[in-house]
């Protein structure tokens, strides 16, 4: 915006141009008359040149009062966007105004800017506040995840301290020692994949792959643990479709839903995966045959840590983090999961991810 477009600027020159006309206006209209050859009496030119006197004063006051009014108002608003620089700058946001970028002007356009500034440093600021409070939350939730596995441990340790233990029984506290041990490390490993994925460290790649081939790798992670319950996995026959997406960790989405299924699945029980295509995506059903999820609980289940409240689900060994970790993973490549289930029936997990077409090798953060 030109400094000679500016409202404000075009009232001053205006007023200014006014002033000089009316002044010359007067000036010439006095020579005009006393060059004519008019005979006038000394009296008459007295009284002539009074009057223009006059009208050239009253000429220059009005003039100089309409622009120092028009200057004031400039000053004003000047004195208006300082004042909400030092608000800024002072860290408070509140006293950014509204201001519509349809105004002409430098001033307008200069306000507008600080108002769009001012906007951007509060919604950056409430970004880092709520990041913050992500981090304390997972910080919190870690430390407590930790904490019962260490417990153990040091608990099983002391009892290894002591010298009337025999054999055997030395032998089953260095047993629970490991398996909490292994227990530990599956849960530092799945709580640094959960932060490097809120951190946005994790870059997944998305590529054009066949999903079927994805979903028997995720399959063939699971099947010892299913076949130890005598559980049997059924695949619907499914044609070969390339989907955009990131293999590896669309895998272990699937593997974390299917794991949750043989989990809460009793002896003998049955999962059935199909896949069918859709207009704009595709959709995994995972359906087993299960304990079930509440209705008051199931908008629970893909949040972090959550886990259920039936004493099966209390008993079972479990942190609450696969189900969120595969959500996550399908929302960062444009995809979701959700479930819906009957207590005592079973649940159905259905995975949605889009067939939108990618460059390979696509980044997605």
């Amino acid at each position: 915006m030109k400094l000679r477009k500016d409202p404000t600027v075009k009232k001053s020159f205006l007023t200014l141009i006014i002033g000089l006309f009316v002044i010359t206006a007067v000036l010439i209209g006095s020579m005009y008359i006393l060059l004519s050859g008019t005979p006038l009496y000394k009296g008459e030119i007295n009284k002539i040149l009074m009057t223009n006197i006059g009208i050239m004063v009253l000429g220059i006051v009005c003039n100089g009062a309409l622009f120092l009014y028009v200057i004031k108002g400039f000053i004003n608003r000047l004195e208006k966007i300082s004042f909400t620089i030092d608000r800024i700058m002072d860290g408070d946001l509140s006293y950014v105004s509204h201001y519509s970028e349809d105004e002409e002007g430098i001033l307008s356009r200069l306000e507008f800017q600080f108002y769009q500034m001012g906007r951007r440093i509060k919604l950056n600021l409430e970004d880092v506040k709520h990041e913050k409070e992500n981090i304390k939350s997972l910080v919190a939730d870690i430390s407590h995840q930790i904490k019962t596995p260490l417990a153990s441990i040091k608990m099983f340790n002391d009892m290894l301290l002591e010298e009337q233990l025999n054999v055997q029984e030395r032998e089953e506290f260095q047993k629970s020692i490991k398996a909490e041990v292994e227990k530990l490390e599956w849960l530092s490993n799945s709580l640094i994949k959960i932060t490097r994925l809120e951190a946005g460290v994790i870059q997944l790649r998305k590529e054009q792959r066949d999903i079927k081939v994805t979903i028997l790798q995720a399959i063939n992670g699971i099947y010892l643990k299913a076949l130890e319950k005598n559980i049997q996995i059924n695949l619907e026959q499914i044609e070969s479709i390339n989907i955009p997406h990131d293999t590896k960790w669309t895998q272990e989405a699937i593997f974390n839903v299917l794991e949750n299924a043989v989990k809460y699945t009793s002896e003998k029980g049955q999962i059935k995966v199909s896949v069918e295509k859709l207009e704009t995506y595709i959709k995994i059903d995972i359906e087993d045959t299960g304990i079930g999820i509440g209705q008051e609980e199931i908008g629970n289940i893909f949040n972090r840590f959550y886990r259920g409240r039936s004493p099966i689900v209390v008993n079972t060994e479990g942190s609450g983090i696969g189900l969120y970790l595969s959500r996550r993973i399908l929302e960062k490549q444009g995809g979701n999961i959700i479930a819906s289930s009957e207590e005592g029936k079973g649940t159905i997990f259905s995975i949605f991810l889009t067939l939108q077409n990618c460059k390979d090798g696509e980044r997605v953060l």
